[in-house]
C-alpha cells in the first residue's frame, strides 16, 4: 500500500493518527454539549459570552502557533512534535476542568489552542510520505473522518454523562475541592490524550520524499511567499471557499445540540445519542467516500478531481443545509442531517490532499500551515459567535438559533459555490507548475 511500510503497519499508522485527531475534536468540541451547565454555574454568562470560549480563545493561540508548528514539521521531526503537541493539549483540557471562573477557563482554552497546533501540519505531511499519489485523497479522507467521530462521541458519550453528572451533588476531589459536572467531563476527556501521546511517539518516522532542495535547512521564507504568490489565485479562491465552507460547519456543529434542546425539548441525552450515532456513522462514510472518488477520477487523469469533488459536494449541500433549522419537524431535521452530514464530511480531507500535490516536501507542512491560520482561525474564532449575536442583536431571542444558523447557509454556501467553482481551473494551472519542477 505504501513506499516503505507494510500494508498492516499502515493500517497502524491511520488508526493513530486517526484516534489524535479524533481526541482532539473531543477536546476542542466538547463543551458545545456542555453550554447551559457552564453558562449557569460561571454566574449566568451570555450566549455571545460563552461562543467565546468555544472559539476565539482556542483559536487566537492556535493560529499564532500554527505557522512555527509547520516551520518545524517541515525540517525536524514529526512524530516526536505530535506527540508532545498530543500531550500538552490534553493536559490543558485536564486543566479547562480546574477552571472555576470565566477568566480561568478562556486561558486554559487558550493553552488547548497550543497543543492542537501542532498536529494538523505534522500529520499531513508525514502522511505524503507514507502514501503515494494516487493513495494518498483516500489515507487523508481516513484522518479526516475523525472530527466526525470526535463530533459523534462527544455527542454520544458528552450528553448522557452530563445528564448523569448533573442528576447528583457536585464532586470532591482530593487537593483539588469541589468540582461542578461540566468540570468532571473535561478532566474525564482530557486523560485519555496522555495514552495516545505514547502510542504517537513509539510511530517510525517516514522518509521525506519529493524534496527540491539536498541539505536538510528550512526553506527561506522569501521563497515560501514567492511559492504562494505565484498562486495566488489559486489560495485565495481555494481559502475564501474554504473559510465559508467551515464557518457554516463550525456554526452548525457549536449550536446544534442547544438549538435542540431550546427549540425541539430534547434532552441532552437524546440529541447526543441521535446525531452523535449520525455522525460518525455517516460522516466518516462521506469522508472515506469522497477520497475513494477522487482517487477513481486522479487515476483516469482528472487532475482537479480533490477539488471538483468539493465544489459538486457544496451545491449538493446548500438547499439542505439552508433548510434544515426552519423545520418545526424535529425529526424531519434529523433525517436531513445524514445526507447534510455525508456532504459536509467531504471537503476537510480533500482539501489536504489537493495542498499536498501542488507542494513541495519542504513546505507541506507550511501549506497546511498557512490553510489553517487562513480559514481555521476565522471560522473557529467566530462562527461560534455568529449565530449568538445574530440571535441576541438581530433576531432577539434564545429561540431564533435556527433562523441565525439559516441565514448564515445561505451567505456562506453562496459564496464558497462560486468561489469553489472558478478556483478549478486555477489548480489545474497550480498542478502543471508542480509537475514542470518534479521533471
Amino acid at each position: 500500500m505504501g513506499r516503505d511500510f507494510s500494508k498492516a503497519y499502515l493500517v497502524w499508522v491511520l488508526f493513530v493518527f486517526t484516534l489524535a485527531s479524533t481526541l482532539s475534536i473531543i477536546d476542542r468540541q466538547i463543551i458545545n454539549v456542555m453550554i447551559g451547565p457552564i453558562k449557569r454555574d460561571l454566574g449566568g454568562i451570555s450566549d455571545t459570552q460563552v461562543s467565546l470560549i468555544m472559539g476565539f480563545a482556542f483559536a487566537l493561540f492556535y493560529t499564532l502557533m500554527t505557522f512555527p508548528a509547520g516551520r518545524l514539521s517541515d525540517r525536524f521531526h514529526r512524530i516526536k512534535i505530535m506527540s508532545v503537541g498530543i500531550a500538552a493539549w490534553s493536559f490543558m483540557t485536564m486543566l479547562c476542568g480546574l477552571a472555576s471562573q470565566y477568566w480561568q477557563l478562556f486561558l486554559a482554552r487558550m493553552g488547548v489552542g497550543v497543543g492542537e497546533a501542532t498536529l494538523g501540519p505534522a500529520s499531513n505531511s508525514a502522511l505524503a510520505d507514507y502514501f503515494s499519489p494516487a493513495q494518498l485523497p483516500i489515507a487523508v479522507g481516513v484522518v479526516a473522518a475523525a472530527p466526525f467521530i470526535g463530533q459523534g462521541l462527544a455527542n454520544i458519550a458528552g450528553g448522557p454523562l452530563i445528564d448523569y453528572l448533573e442528576a447528583t451533588p457536585n464532586y470532591v476531589l482530593p487537593v483539588v475541592g469541589e468540582l461542578f459536572s461540566w468540570q468532571m467531563v473535561l478532566i474525564i476527556v482530557g486523560a485519555p490524550g496522555l495514552f495516545v501521546a505514547l502510542l504517537m511517539w513509539w510511530l517510525i518516522e517516514p522518509e521525506r520524499k519529493n524534496k527540491v532542495r539536498s541539505d536538510d535547512q528550512s526553506v527561506p521564507l522569501s521563497q515560501v511567499w514567492a511559492f504562494i504568490n505565484e498562486r495566488r489565485m489559486f489560495f485565495f479562491l481555494v481559502f475564501l471557499g474554504y473559510l465559508c465552507l467551515a464557518t457554516q460547519g463550525w456554526s452548525l456543529f457549536s449550536w446544534l445540540v442547544e438549538f435542540y434542546v431550546r427549540n425541539h425539548g430534547w434532552t441532552r441525552t437524546e440529541i447526543g445519542l441521535s446525531y452523535g450515532t449520525i455522525a460518525m456513522v455517516v460522516g466518516i462514510a462521506g469522508s472515506i467516500a469522497g477520497g475513494v472518488i477522487a482517487s477513481v477520477y486522479i487515476k483516469r487523469g482528472k487532475t482537479d478531481a480533490t477539488l471538483r469533488v468539493v465544489w459538486l459536494s457544496t451545491l449538493i449541500l446548500f438547499p439542505m443545509a439552508a433548510f434544515l433549522t426552519l423545520t418545526e419537524d424535529a425529526y424531519l431535521a434529523l433525517w436531513m442531517l445524514i445526507p447534510v452530514t455525508f456532504c459536509m464530511s467531504m471537503p476537510p480531507g480533500l482539501i489536504i490532499a489537493t495542498l499536498q500535490t501542488i507542494a513541495p516536501n519542504e513546505l507541506r507542512g507550511q501549506m497546511v500551515a498557512f490553510y489553517l491560520i487562513a480559514v481555521n482561525f476565522l471560522s473557529y474564532s467566530f462562527a461560534p459567535s455568529l449565530p449568538a449575536l445574530l440571535s441576541d442583536f438581530v433576531f432577539g431571542s434564545e429561540l431564533a438559533l435556527g433562523k441565525s444558523i439559516s441565514t448564515l447557509a445561505v451567505i456562506n454556501y453562496s459564496i464558497a459555490g462560486v468561489c469553489l467553482g472558478l478556483s478549478l481551473k486555477y489548480y489545474r494551472r497550480a498542478v502543471d507548475m508542480t509537475k514542470a519542477w518534479r521533471n
